[in-house]
């Protein structure tokens, strides 16, 4: 079994202690989404959004890649074994809730092709920032 550095484990619990990247965390479980699809899920700005990605980046909990101008993010396969089993437990735990719900029928419904094509330089300027 690998160990963990305390560093390392507070990077995590820190990550998990905020509701939104709890919503993130569940919504990239289900499937891959870009920035735009996020953030039209939340109702966050760009750079809340931004922030939340950053933080959950640096625990380790998800990871992106790029495809063609986009960059779509997603749940971290390659978590150790034990931080697999903690997050399975706590997205089980909140899996019934009302917003966590609500976040899962919208991840089927929006669509980075109708939501990210605006003519908006927030938008491409992130895009193009995580390269």
């Amino acid at each position: 079994m690998i160990k963990h550095s305390l560093k390392e484990i507070n990077k995590i619990l820190a990550a998990l202690a905020e509701t939104n990247r709890l919503r993130i965390l569940m919504m990239l479980k289900t499937r891959p989404l870009a920035v735009c699809e996020i953030r039209e899920i939340l109702g966050l700005s760009f750079s809340t959004v931004s922030k939340h990605l950053s933080v959950l980046r640096e625990a380790g909990l998800i990871d992106f890649e790029k495809d063609g101008k986009w960059v779509n993010y997603r749940f971290n396969q390659e978590l150790p074994e034990v931080a697999r089993e903690w997050l399975a437990l706590l997205l089980e735990q909140i899996s019934s809730d009302p917003q966590i719900q609500s976040d899962l029928e919208k991840i089927f419904v929006v669509d980075k092709f109708k939501i990210c094509q605006k003519p908006d330089s927030e938008i491409d300027n992130y895009e193009n920032k995580e390269e």
